[in-house]
């Protein structure tokens, strides 16, 4: 290395350092997080492999501001987009996602505020670049690293494959000189192939921790009274936890069991709307709530170090969804516990689930045409088309189950025929339209919307630069207006351009990505379907292995299965307890041969292993330590060991 490589070797480092020091308080990195930052700079394209907990994000943020322009994020969750951006904001970066729930306007202003440098992340959806429109008017931006987040979904061979993520490489086109990074919790080897592979990595760097948390203790436990053993898994522990469940429903039922119990919990599921995920969240982690029951929805980009213990109380549907959950206990390195609740009523539930996944292709161009029919879109028509998708319209319409649809639409959606977004709830939203001069104008000739305008202006910052999310019932408050009222006056300003007024949306969004085609002369493409369903196959196999395993260590299956095999036991696990019980009970006589040997005089316990040159120093020291636990031994300050019998 020439010294003038040396000097900005060195300016590269004290910057990050700076970063990380102003913006997130820290004086040093986790383990990796620097190499993963100094590739990056070092212009690499990079993927880093960093469990729940990690610090991912850190790793592209970090250098998305030492390069400088604006940062582009593909993120595949609407929330974990909203949650970074959030995030950022509040460290003093300045950040913006661009989501399905967007209108054209907001879209454009959003890129216009990238484009004069007044953005310096920017988060996208993977089916946002699936337009080369859009791709086109993002190659007017000051991008300067492109980073993509959960990255196993660039894969196939990956438990959450998402077509659209397979346009990504197509950026480079645009942008040839800038790299890439991508960033995943969970991904095999084959995995870790392919995302090179398809994001097309030239100069790569692959940067990799161990999967291994020494500190979290995987037990499965084989329950018929799951509630009871729930409540003595939460009373015995302690501390704050999370509950996972595999429906909605379950979430309230387990939640208000748990509340008669006299433990403090709250639940947590899509279906509910931002601020009561907010208030939730908030509240647990501000330990308000001990336990948080939820579904699969939660737990992305929330950073709470102390959880003791995640429950599943339903079988997961991969190893990949199980270790980036079970993952969330015990980030501050401290014992915390992932407990799998299970009986064989489970396993059977899971394979029906899998058959319900996977329709016939007759259920799947039912589906097909349903969608089309019911949005009235003609033969060789409807590509690029958004919709707000109403699953119970079309189930009831056309006589199909809604898990059927549902699924068939996740198929069509791999062979990218759609795309499906379940955004659920966004709040309402303002911007305002007109300037201040002419707004003040339109107050004097209508003063009934005065109030109203005077108190939006008070109580939201930036309403002339961007959309602004309200809160209707304070509005309402601060008006003395009734919400109907309310909402009638925003519809009104909206029409005559005062503002911009978009209302709360609640339902998913389906995007057309093809023309309808006439299925009477033509068939419908499954090419990706039945390798698909035999990869998920596998991973099913591989859920019900780890639950029904009696004689491998549960830390090492689970890392076996992320390809890590240079392990040994973890000695904490409910497998290796059990070992440990029957290695107990044939060491009986050996037990009686030390307290014996002990009956003489003390010893050290280096010194009463070298009396048994016979039996190995692990097993010996495993022995002697149980039975001081027992009581049958005692070791006094010196470390001096003797039978409590002397």
């Amino acid at each position: 290395m020439s010294i003038l490589e040396s000097i900005f070797a060195m300016a590269e480092k004290q910057d990050i350092y700076l970063y990380l020091k102003k913006h997130w308080g820290y004086d040093s990195f986790r383990p990796l997080q620097e190499e993963i930052i100094l590739s990056v700079l070092h212009k690499k394209d990079t993927l880093a492999l960093l469990p729940t907990g990690g610090g991912k994000s850190i790793c592209f943020q970090i250098p998305g501001l030492v390069i400088g322009g604006t940062c582009l994020v593909i993120s595949p969750l609407i929330a974990l987009m909203n949650d970074q951006v959030q995030n950022l904001k509040a460290r003093g970066i300045s950040a913006v996602a661009i989501t399905s729930v967007m209108n054209a306007k907001e879209i454009d202003i959003a890129l216009n505020n990238a484009a004069f440098g007044h953005v310096q992340f920017l988060y996208l959806s993977p089916e946002r670049i699936e337009s080369e429109t859009f791709r086109q008017k993002l190659s007017y931006l000051p991008i300067g690293m492109i980073a993509v987040d959960e990255a196993h979904c660039i894969s196939q061979w990956g438990y959450d494959f998402r077509p659209s993520y397979l346009k990504i490489a197509e950026l480079r086109e645009y942008f040839p000189n800038v790299n890439i990074m991508a960033v995943t919790a969970s991904a095999t080897k084959d995995v870790v192939d392919d995302i090179q592979l398809k994001l097309d990595f030239k100069n790569a760097g692959v940067f990799r921790q161990s999967f291994e948390r020494k500190n979290i203790r995987y037990i499965v436990q084989h329950e018929d009274n799951k509630y009871e053993r729930l409540l003595k898994i939460i009373h015995n522990i302690g501390g704050s936890g999370i509950v996972y469940v595999r429906n909605r429903k379950k979430t309230q039922e387990i939640c208000k069991w748990l509340i008669e119990n006299k433990v403090s919990a709250s639940f947590y599921h899509a279906g509910i709307n931002a601020n009561q995920r907010a208030s939730i969240q908030q509240d647990w982690i501000a330990n308000k709530a001990q336990v948080i029951v939820a579904t699969n929805a939660f737990g992305m980009g929330i950073d709470k170090p102390d959880v003791r213990f995640v429950v599943h109380l339903d079988l997961p549907e991969s190893l990949e969804a199980y270790f980036q959950e079970a993952g969330r206990a015990g980030r501050d390195g401290k014992p915390a516990f992932a407990v799998l609740l299970s009986h064989q009523q489970d396993i059977d539930a899971l394979k029906q689930q899998f058959e319900e996944k996977t329709p016939t292709e007759t259920e799947i161009k039912q589906a097909y045409q349903a969608i089309f029919n019911y949005y009235q879109v003609p033969v060789e028509s409807g590509e690029g088309l958004a919709v707000s998708f109403n699953m119970d319209e079309v189930t009831r319409n056309y006589n199909i189950k809604p898990v059927t649809l549902f699924n068939s639409i996740k198929c069509l959606e791999k062979e990218g025929y759609f795309s499906f977004l379940d955004s659920g709830y966004e709040p309402p939203k303002v911007m305002m339209l007109m300037g201040k001069e002419d707004l003040y104008s339109f107050q004097l000739k209508f003063p009934s919307y005065e109030p109203l305008i005077k108190t939006l202006l008070r109580s939201y910052g930036g309403l002339w630069e961007g959309y602004v999310y309200i809160k209707e019932k304070d509005l309402a408050y601060r008006t003395k207006y009734s919400e109907s009222l309310l909402q009638q006056q925003l519809e009104v300003l909206n029409k005559q351009g005062v503002l911009s007024f978009i209302p709360q949306t609640t339902q998913p969004k389906l995007i057309f990505l093809q023309n309808r085609i006439n299925l009477r002369h033509q068939n419908i493409s499954l090419v990706n379907y039945p390798v698909l369903k035999q990869k998920a196959l596998v991973r099913l196999n591989s859920v019900v292995n780890y639950v029904t395993e009696t004689a491998i260590c549960r830390s090492r299956l689970l890392l076996a299965y992320f390809n890590e095999t240079e392990f040994t036991d973890c000695g904490y696990c409910d497998v290796c307890i059990e070992k440990y019980k029957t290695q107990l009970s044939t060491d009986q006589g050996l037990m009686a041969e030390i307290r014996k040997e002990l009956s003489y005089k003390k010893m050290k316990l280096d010194e009463l292993v070298k009396h048994f040159p016979s039996v190995e120093a692990r097993r010996m020291m495993t022995v002697v330590n149980a039975m001081i636990d027992d009581g049958a031994l005692s070791i006094d300050k010196h470390k001096n060991i003797t039978s409590s019998s002397l």
